[in-house]
């Protein structure tokens, strides 16, 4: 009678740490996320925000090409 009385309080108990167990972690709501913030797609930083360099427009380099220096070893000066 005793193992008997034993089983029965260790499933007891088993029972109710369960059950409390999936109330609490929220048993049965899946799929959502509770959060205070709306949802936003994702946006890819910019270069200059990576690099923490500022870079030149294109169009002002197609528009004004930069001269070349003088002594290049491109073009030696005699």
């Amino acid at each position: 009678m005793r193992i008997r009385s034993s089983i029965l309080v260790v499933g007891k108990l088993l029972a109710v740490t369960s059950i409390a167990a999936a109330t609490a972690c929220g048993g049965g709501g899946g799929g959502k996320i509770m959060a205070d913030t709306p949802v936003l797609p994702y946006q890819a930083p910019d270069i200059d925000e990576i690099t923490g360099m500022e870079s030149e427009d294109e169009d002002a380099e197609e528009t004004a090409p930069a001269p070349a220096p003088a002594g290049s070893a491109q073009n030696p000066q005699k």
